[in-house]
């Protein structure tokens, strides 16, 4: 076969098929390669021949060099040792430079050509220098450029100086004797698992971290529940004895519930019988009233018919009788006067003793101080038909004392301690409260039947208002309870004196009636003034009587021989006289009446003034209890019952010992905090699950990325296997279908068993692990295909048909091999020999029989 040499030669052909395909490689420097080689690669099958040391393998180097394979791969302990060397007759190069050509006819290296500003061309080159000083350049388009844009370059074409379609020699004895897991991990680095790899150990590590903390964090939470555990006991003992003191303080105020019906009832006792004795002595001043007036008319009558027998008549026995007539008046004057006195006498004694009905409260009023303004109900009036609702209203205020100031009021309570008098309520203007009406109060206002605040429906003094406000609030007047059934929160008074309170409660029921206007009348005449200016009167009456009686009793030393009687006027006015003795005489009986019955009431007075003390004392500490009569417990019991229960709670609590009140609220904030902990710890072990969740869904894509690479290599490996050996069968087999272990290549060839492929005998072990390289480079597609020596270990029989699967494969792909192997060339579409002379590789063109 004529030979023709190749230096500097021009590539002649245009590639079709693949996207990219080596059109040229050109080197000088490199390696066994001292002058600049140019060698043209086509489509197809390419034969690279020449005996072993000429420098065969440096092609496939010098690609591997261009796409940035370091130097141990390429056969040299350190880049300088790519450099041409010389010899005895050459002198060494300064450096190493190859240029990879590579098709770009369909425009797919087009976006790095506008990167580097280059006009689109059908043709681009990659290449690299080195030299000897230790620089190392790549290249793109002669322009240098980093090593990662060419990575990019030759990614693009998906060509991979570490990948399987750079078949290295020795690569097929590598696979043969690689271990199990050696070769799994080459179906790992094909399908791609290290991407999973990578995270699930990234994910293991965060595992780990959070596994970490999540035992961490347990133990802190273990020791807030077992703190949390020991409060919460505490807790319910401080409940159980708050419980008890709840019940201790209702059963304190049942008692003094229990002792105000009881003082109640005894007023209401008192008044019944104080009311009906009043009754009497008005009937009784009544009936006083009327003898005194028919004593009157009696007199007029008298005077009448001594006027008759006068008339003409100045006889001794008229002036007689006109001195008897004034000196009747002079009685019944006296008897009048007497009468004033006593009452004087006794308004003063009941002056003395009441006034407002508390001894305290009228002791405080006595004081000499400009600054005691007076007491509650003498400072505010009302209608007739509003005076039951803000009597009961103000409740125990009503005798409450209002006074200028702060200071006022502790002198005043001062004065009662120290004289031992009492119990009074101040209400000082500067410090008490004045209360806003509710917004629930002003929604009920709205309502029908209700009238209006009680605090409106009463007259008083600017002064004052603070007082009032602060009496009444916000407490509603209405005309019945139907009116405010549905309203809550808020107090109402109804006109016959019902009470619902804020809470709900109710309080009402059927009065027992007083005559209207009696004990208002009674406490209008307390005033003794008026009975002494009227006492002056009846005197002054007295003495002009007198004068008259000396004048007539002149004129009846004159007239003494003058009378003249009639006797029938004489008979009328005897028996008018007898009858004024005897109205005289039931007079006296019924004003002794009177005054016993007086007497009675003034004793019954004092008992009623220390019960109704007595009783605002005990609502006045019932007021410190906030509770209603619905809440109480034990009110049909006795105080004494009562007091025993109480006792009963106070040694109960006793028995507890020491409790750690403080405990409720504590637990309350360290539960709050254990709950809010656990939720982290909640969270935290939640972040596990959803790790391990991760893990199990990276291990599931990561093997079903695997089998599916495995499956597919499989399947090439197994028709690759049959096609070569012209029949048997071949398989790969995951060992217990875990991919994490060995992949072994079990073959059986025609005739045989199957055996794994260290069982096989050398030239099948050999075709084995070609047919598994081939499914490979199936899987791998590349542009370019280059094999060094693959059938180095073949007999004719395999080689033959190694070189028709290469024809075959050859076909719209573009392969190169490299071999010394007739039979490979003669299968090949074109070969180039390879020689050395000198330590220098030169490269001709073989001419092939067609």
């Amino acid at each position: 076969m004529p030979e023709q040499e190749l230096e500097q030669k021009e590539e002649v052909d245009e590639a079709s098929g693949a996207s990219t395909k080596i059109t040229k490689v050109s080197c000088k420097g490199f390696k066994s390669f001292q002058r600049r080689t140019s060698i043209p690669f086509y489509e197809g099958l390419t034969a690279i021949v020449g005996e072993n040391g000429n420098g065969k393998s440096n092609i496939l180097d010098a690609l591997s060099f261009v796409f940035g394979r370091r130097s141990s791969r390429l056969r040299a302990e350190k880049l300088e040792q790519l450099i041409f060397n010389g010899g005895d007759s050459r002198k060494a190069a300064d450096y190493a430079h190859c240029t990879v050509h590579l098709d770009n006819s369909e425009g797919i290296f087009d976006e790095f050509l506008e990167e580097k500003d280059e006009e689109e061309t059908d043709e681009i080159t990659l290449g690299r220098k080195i030299t000897r000083a230790g620089s190392s350049m790549y290249k793109f388009m002669g322009t240098n450029c980093k090593r990662s844009f060419l990575e990019r370059v030759a990614e693009k074409a998906n060509i991979d100086p570490e990948g399987y379609h750079f078949v290295r020699q020795g690569k097929v004895t590598e696979i043969v004797e690689q271990s199990d897991v050696e070769r799994r991990k080459v179906i790992d680095e094909l399908s791609g698992v290290k991407e999973f790899d990578e995270k699930k150990d990234e994910a293991l590590k965060e595992l780990d971290e959070v596994e970490e903390k999540l035992k961490e964090q347990q133990i802190l939470l273990d020791e807030k529940k077992e703190y949390l555990d020991k409060l919460k006991e505490e807790k319910e003992i401080a409940l159980k004895y708050r419980e008890l003191e709840e019940r201790k303080k209702k059963i304190e105020a049942s008692v003094l519930e229990v002792r105000k019906r009881a003082l109640s009832n005894r007023l209401a006792n008192i008044n019944t019988d104080t009311a009906e004795k009043e009754d009497r002595v008005e009937e009784l001043e009544e009936k006083l009233e009327e003898i005194d007036e028919g004593i009157d008319d009696k007199q007029d009558r008298i005077e009448e018919i001594e006027d008759e027998q006068s008339q003409g008549d100045t006889d001794v026995q008229h002036l007689e009788n006109r001195i008897d007539k004034k000196r009747g008046q002079i009685e019944n004057k006296r008897d009048k006067l007497e009468d004033l006195e006593e009452t004087i006498e006794e308004l003063e004694k009941m002056k003395n003793r009441q006034n407002t009905g508390s001894r305290a409260v009228d002791a405080v009023l006595s004081l000499d101080n400009g600054k005691i303004e007076g007491a509650f109900q003498d400072l505010i009036s009302t209608e007739n038909r509003f005076a039951v609702a803000i009597d009961t209203a103000a409740g125990g205020h009503m005798n409450d004392v209002v006074v200028e100031d702060k200071q006022t009021a502790v002198d005043a309570i001062n004065y009662l301690k120290r004289e031992n008098i009492g119990r009074a309520r101040m209400l000082p203007l500067d410090k008490i409260k004045d209360r806003d009406k509710s917004a629930k109060s002003q929604m009920a206002l709205k309502k029908k039947g209700v009238i209006d605040y009680a605090s409106n429906l009463i007259e008083y003094d600017d002064k004052y208002e603070r007082a009032i406000n602060n009496v009444f609030s916000d407490t509603l007047i209405a005309e019945d309870l139907d009116s405010v059934k549905d309203v809550n929160g808020v107090r109402v008074v109804t006109l016959d004196g019902d009470v619902m309170s804020r809470g709900g409660s109710m309080t009402g029921g059927k009065k027992k009636s007083r005559k209207s206007g009696k004990n208002k009348n009674l406490s209008n005449n307390l005033n003794p003034d008026k009975k002494r200016e009227e006492k002056k009167e009846v005197e002054g009456e007295i003495e002009e009587l007198q004068r008259d009686i000396a004048e007539l009793k002149q004129m009846k030393e004159r007239k003494e021989n003058e009378q003249q009687t009639d006797d029938e006027l004489r008979e009328e006015k005897q028996e008018i006289r007898d009858d004024l003795s005897d109205l005289r005489e039931e007079r006296q009986e019924l004003y002794s009446e009177k005054e016993k019955l007086k007497s009675k009431i003034n004793d019954v007075g004092s008992k009623k003034a220390k019960a109704k003390a007595e009783l605002e004392n005990v609502k006045q500490d019932l007021e410190e209890y906030d509770y209603d009569e619905d809440e109480l417990i034990g009110l049909d019991s006795t105080p004494e019952d009562l007091k025993t229960k109480k006792r009963k709670v106070l040694k109960k609590q006793n028995s507890m010992g020491p409790v750690n009140m403080r405990a409720i609220e504590e637990y309350k904030e360290k539960k709050e905090e254990f709950d809010e902990f656990k939720e982290q710890v909640s969270e935290i072990r939640q972040e596990k699950l959803e790790i391990e969740d991760l893990i199990d869904e990276i291990d599931q894509k990561r093997r079903e990325r695997f089998m599916e690479t495995l499956n597919k290599i499989n399947d090439d490996f197994s028709r690759i296997f049959t096609q070569l050996f012209d029949g048997g069968n071949g398989e790969l087999v995951l060992e217990d279908d875990n991919i994490d272990k060995g992949l072994k290549i079990r073959a059986a060839p025609p005739g045989k068993d199957p055996h794994i492929i260290q069982a096989l005998s050398g030239g099948e072990k050999t075709m084995t692990a070609i047919a598994f390289v081939f499914a490979i480079l199936e899987y791998e597609e590349s542009p370019f295909y280059i094999m060094d020596e693959i059938d180095a270990a073949l007999d004719k029989q395999n080689s033959k048909r190694l070189s028709e699967l290469l024809k075959d494969y050859s076909d719209g792909n573009q392969f190169i091999v490299i071999s010394h192997n007739d039979i490979t060339v003669r299968h090949a579409e074109r070969a180039y020999g390879v020689t050395m002379k000198d330590g220098v590789t030169k490269m001709r063109s073989i001419e092939l029989d067609v």
